[in-house]
């Protein structure tokens, strides 16, 4: 099927890209290496500016990159901010999506300079994950899938669902959460509400890799963010589609 190249609205709440790697110099050095390659137009914090927004726990998503370890630095500049972890880089908008032109842009100017200190050996782990929100919504008027089981009398109040699959070379989780209770702030009332609120959470990577050159980790990037987009469209039911206003 043709793709859209853009969609309004996109319900995305979180795109985020992994790259893990491999390097000779401890993770503590490292960050003071990685902090002195970047000029001042992006900053240093313990504190992220925005941590990443993943699923509820209830869920039950295998959430491996909110592992803490020891202190948290992040990078940030206007558009995006990168989490520094053990052997891992973690990238996500700082506010709102910016689109994948721009972000991919962002991704690559950053990843230039943290290979430019010829400290990563390689890199061996490639993954990008998007996670959308559809408040108020049941999923089953979005996607093309039913949630159903052997009382067909009972109508689930909420509903999760996980799969883990192959896909054209890639790996894939794949998490749809119907209706989940959801903490939402009121900008009117100003206080937190619960929103009964469907997700949909595809995860594409690639792992037991040895890249060791930037163009070949940029290509299987946009190769992932690729086979992410396929599913997604592929998923999506025809009329939710033109409800979201495609351009192609």
């Amino acid at each position: 099927m043709a793709l859209p190249k853009k969609i309004s609205p996109d319900y995305i709440k979180e795109a985020v890209v992994e790259v893990r790697y491999l390097s000779s110099v401890s993770p503590e050095v490292l960050i003071g290496i990685f902090y002195e390659a970047f000029d001042e137009t992006w900053f240093y914090t313990n504190k992220p500016k925005q941590a990443p927004v993943l699923p509820p726990k209830t869920a039950g998503i295998v959430q491996d990159i909110t592992l803490k370890v020891g202190v948290e630095s992040f990078l940030f500049n206007d558009k995006i901010n990168i989490r520094l972890l053990p052997n891992s880089l973690v990238f996500t908008c700082l506010n709102s999506y910016i689109g994948w032109e721009e972000y991919k842009q962002e991704i690559e100017r950053a990843l230039t300079i943290f290979n430019s200190t010829k400290k990563i050996t390689s890199w061996f782990r490639v993954g990008v994950r998007y996670i959308s929100e559809y408040p108020n919504k049941n999923l089953k008027d979005c996607i093309k899938f039913t949630f159903s089981f052997g009382l067909p009398q009972v109508e689930s109040v909420t509903t999760a669902f996980r799969s883990e699959f192959n896909y054209e070379g890639s790996k894939v989780i794949l998490n749809l959460n119907n209706k989940v209770p959801v903490v939402s702030f009121d900008p009117v009332s100003k206080q937190n509400t619960i929103v009964l609120t469907s997700i949909t959470d595809i995860d594409v990577f690639n792992d037991g890799l040895r890249i060791d050159n930037l163009p070949d980790l940029l290509k299987m990037i946009e190769d992932c963010h690729f086979k992410e987009k396929e599913l997604y469209f592929e998923m999506l039911e025809k009329e939710f589609l033109h409800s979201l206003n495609p351009q192609y």
